[in-house]
């Protein structure tokens, strides 16, 4: 007995062990082949894809067309799954492979239209650019021809699908998508809505004041002038004076909640992409120094973008050498361009704006929900047949209806809560119509970064920038023949009134868009006196500017510490600028701590020691430190722990992720009352 039981533990362990083996052995046949030769169609002439030793493809090639058809090929070969992924929710094509739990989510992507926006702006695109596009495409489509089954990634296998061929439009989209994600001003219009029906107008701006008037702004901060022509701005500052609309009366329920609600379902990463869960915490910065700051007597410039943490990252390396065309840096799987590097000629990065974009209309519809009203005229709502193809289910056949103002997401919203299980379902939204620069059938943005990687000097650049359109972003830049600069591209909104912060009555047509802020009026510097050009999401222009162009931009603290940091020194040398983006001192804290302190009252002894670490702290926020944490999970329970009651779960959840926005309603409030 004992024997045959020793004989089919022997035979177990060794099928375990074929298996693994035979499961390593079919995984190893889906990573890329990085040594030897491949034979593909679409070339003018061989290309060499070198991978160094941290795996960055260099890619030589003897044209710019054949350097961006390997950049494809290599992209593919490293994150075809991802990739593909970033398509399907560009085209909300997620439930074709994912099943119905992923319907809602096609549902709002096929209604805010991402997929058409994609396929007007390739329409529209120049013939120059299609033929770099296109080579790009051919590339992809040059790995997917020639790898099939355990060739692809597993995830192909596990799903039981092999990819379509690439095509530009998938390119296009995921532009798009970068866009959404970078414009999130619809979410603060919602919370707005919903602080004001909770605790009514004066304590909605209580809780959501302006970016402080003598807060470090990009231009003044860097040497510039105020830009504008303008009188200064002076008290609350002029975003608190903003709106000139009447306030429209509410109904009851959070329209925040019911975004989330309606999303909820499928896929945890897209919800949170959709909804831009968590990404108040993030924040890029990066700065540019001429040579009179540096030890090489040329300028330096560093970026470090934030985007949420992803596995596969977000962000790809890649160096093109291809005749006269060379150009590194980092690229988004999918798209062709170098989103941020450098050339033979000039480098650049970017942060983001956090320009207001993005508008959301009320809207009136007649009894039928064929007509909206505009100006007291019935205007006919175009209707647009979406099908959904779902894995294991029928199709399903969506109506997407658009006003003069954008696509009915409300429609998508209260479909997907209807469907809901959860108990109560969230009630029906009015109907809301969706304004979004990214939009709009001409988007050049992609062209405009294909003009950026070629670009030789200053003004090559921002002829480049001038067909920039969403998202909005700090472009700093640096050339070898010593000059710095600054320049804020996008196509930013001028409103007949109003200035966006909230959903207008879309009937009344008060706050229409009428054109966009002059490309030569967007903040931008060149050369300042003080040699140095800081951005970090902080607000580009002071109160003066004669132009709105936000409201969200994160209190100045990042932008301010690298400021500190630039004046410690002359000199400097990389390294120096690597110190600085390691740098962990909390400004947030310094403000924000000694304010908490004086306000502790009676503790117990539990929370004495606590208090006892922060008292003692420098305000230097390593990973290993106690009193960060504290810091930290006090700051976070604050606001629940002060207006929650007021709010209501729901509206609490929504508002205390707006850190910014907390932090200056903490400030003010606890600093004030005495």
């Amino acid at each position: 007995m004992r024997r045959v039981l020793l004989k089919t533990i022997a035979v177990i362990a060794l099928l375990a062990a074929l298996a693994t083996a035979g499961g390593y052995h079919y995984l190893r046949r889906s990573l890329p082949q990085i040594d030897g030769s491949v034979t593909v169609a679409g070339l003018s002439a061989p290309i060499e894809i070198v991978r160094d030793a941290d795996a960055i493809p260099h890619i030589v090639a003897a044209n710019k067309l054949d350097g961006l058809f390997g950049l494809g090929y290599a992209h593919a070969q490293d994150r075809l799954w991802q990739m593909e992924f970033q398509r399907r929710i560009g085209h909300g094509r997620l439930s074709e492979v994912l099943g119905a739990a992923t319907l809602p989510q096609d549902r709002f992507l096929r209604t805010v239209g991402f997929g058409r926006a994609a396929r007007a702006a390739w329409a529209s695109t120049p013939e120059w650019a299609r033929r770099q596009v296109n080579a790009y495409v051919a590339g992809v489509n040059a790995f997917i021809a020639t790898h099939h089954g355990a060739g692809l990634p597993p995830e192909f296998t596990l799903l039981r699908f092999e990819p379509e061929p690439w095509t530009p439009e998938d390119v296009v989209v995921w532009v798009k998508m970068m866009a959404w994600d970078l414009s999130g001003n619809y979410s603060f219009e919602l919370l707005r809505r919903d602080l004001i029906k909770a605790v009514g107008e004066d304590r909605m701006a209580q809780l959501m004041p302006p970016y402080p008037v003598q807060g470090l702004s990009i231009l003044t901060g860097s040497g510039g002038s105020d830009g504008s022509g303008g009188p200064g701005g002076s008290g609350s500052g002029k975003a608190a004076q903003r709106s000139s609309l009447p306030h429209p009366p509410y109904p009851p329920s959070s329209w925040s909640a019911a975004l989330s609600s309606s999303l909820a379902t499928g896929d945890p990463l897209v919800r949170d992409f959709l909804t831009g869960a968590h990404s108040e915490g993030l924040g890029s910065n990066n700065w540019v120094v001429d040579g009179t700051m540096t030890a090489s007597g040329k300028p330096l410039l560093a970026n470090d973008p934030h985007l949420g943490t992803r596995l596969p990252s977000t962000w790809y390396l890649a160096h093109i050498s291809a005749g006269d065309f060379e150009v590194i840096g980092g690229t988004f799987p999918g798209t062709p361009a170098i989103a941020l590097g450098r050339n033979r000629f000039i480098a650049w990065g970017a942060t983001n704006v956090a320009a207001d974009v993005e508008d959301l209309f009320r809207e009136r519809l007649d009894a039928d929900g064929t007509h909206a009203e505009f100006r007291g005229v019935q205007e006919p709502i175009a209707v647009i047949p979406e099908t959904i193809v779902i894995k294991g289910a029928p199709s399903v056949t969506l109506t997407v209806r658009v006003t003069r103002h954008g696509p009915l997401v409300s429609d998508a919203i209260n479909a997907a809560n209807a469907e809901s299980k959860a108990t109560p379902k969230p009630p029906p939204i009015e109907p809301l119509a969706f304004r979004w620069t990214a939009l709009d059938a001409d988007d050049s943005t992609l062209a405009a970064f294909l003009k950026v990687n070629e670009a030789r000097n200053w003004t090559e650049f921002t002829d480049a920038l001038r067909g920039y359109v969403v998202p909005s972003q700090n472009f700093v830049y640096a050339d070898v023949n010593g000059h710095i600069g600054y320049y804020a591209p996008g196509r930013i909104p001028l409103r007949a009134s109003g200035d966006g912060s909230r959903p207008a009555d879309g009937w009344t047509g008060d706050a229409e868009w009428k054109g966009w802020v002059p490309f030569e009026d967007l903040p931008h510097l060149f050369d300042p006196p003080d040699h140095f050009i800081v951005t970090a999401n902080n607000r580009p222009e002071p109160p003066s500017y004669k132009y709105d162009l936000g409201l969200e931009w994160t209190e100045p603290y990042r932008a301010q510490r690298i400021v500190d940091r630039l004046s410690e020194k002359r000199q400097f040398v990389p390294d120096d600028f690597a110190r600085i983006q390691a740098d962990t001192l909390s400004l947030h804290a310094k403000t924000l701590l000694p304010i908490l302190l004086a306000r502790s009252g009676r503790v117990t002894s539990y929370d004495a020691a606590a208090l006892e670490l922060l008292k003692r702290w420098n305000f230097d926020a390593t990973r290993d430190s106690a009193a960060t944490a504290v810091f930290q999970a006090w700051f976070l329970q604050l606001a629940p722990a002060i207006v929650g009651d007021e709010l209501g779960r729901t509206v609490t959840e929504a508002y205390q992720g707006k850190f910014s926005f907390v932090s200056r309603f903490l400030a003010n409030t606890l600093a004030s009352n005495d």
